[in-house]
């Protein structure tokens, strides 16, 4: 059977005769070291390994953790050329985010005080960012750069814990007090 197909590395036509097809050639992730570099940065994967990016047309090199990219074949099957431009793409993203003199992080993030911290995972749990983790001193910890600032750690912290920057609880009960202050005269 005659194959005609365009080749993408030499960019011409080719015919082949060939007594089976095979359509692609088989590409799997790199198991053993994506699954180390997930765990050590909490970095999503697709169900095939592959590292999974923010959102597939607004940020398609960005990772859901700041300061991650991905391109080439850790992101999935591609070719040299789809890799190249993808590489180029991740490095103009890192540029854009070097060139710049103060990243700021948001002020809403969570804060963790230890001493009230029992360690209970719940908000490790709770987060669907995988940010909380118990340090070496045995109490929740939340890196700053990571939190994205939903509070859904410090609602479930039973023991009142985890504070969320800028709602702090003495400044909505303040907030509280004014406005029904002004609602009993």
């Amino acid at each position: 059977m005659d194959v005609a197909f365009r080749d993408p590395v030499l960019a011409r036509e080719l015919k082949v005769c060939a007594d089976c097809l095979a359509l692609s050639t088989g590409l799997v992730a790199d198991e053993e070291g994506a699954e180390d570099l997930a765990m050590i940065f909490r970095l999503p994967r697709t169900p095939d390994g592959y590292f999974l990016e923010d959102h597939v047309k607004l940020r398609p090199v960005d990772l859901p953790v700041p300061g991650f990219f991905v391109a080439g074949t850790a992101h999935g099957p591609k070719t040299i050329r789809e890799s190249i431009a993808q590489g180029q793409a991740a490095a103009g993203r890192a540029q854009t985010m070097l060139a710049r003199n103060v990243i700021n992080l948001g002020a809403a993030v969570a804060r963790v005080e230890g001493k009230k911290c029992a360690a209970c995972l719940i908000c490790v749990r709770a987060c669907p960012f995988d940010v909380p983790f118990i340090n070496a001193e045995g109490t929740s910890e939340i890196d700053p750069a990571k939190c994205h600032g939903c509070g859904i750690c410090a609602a479930a912290c039973p023991a009142k814990a985890i504070q969320l920057m800028q709602y702090e609880d003495d400044h909505l009960m303040a907030k509280l007090d004014g406005l029904l202050e002004g609602v009993l005269r």
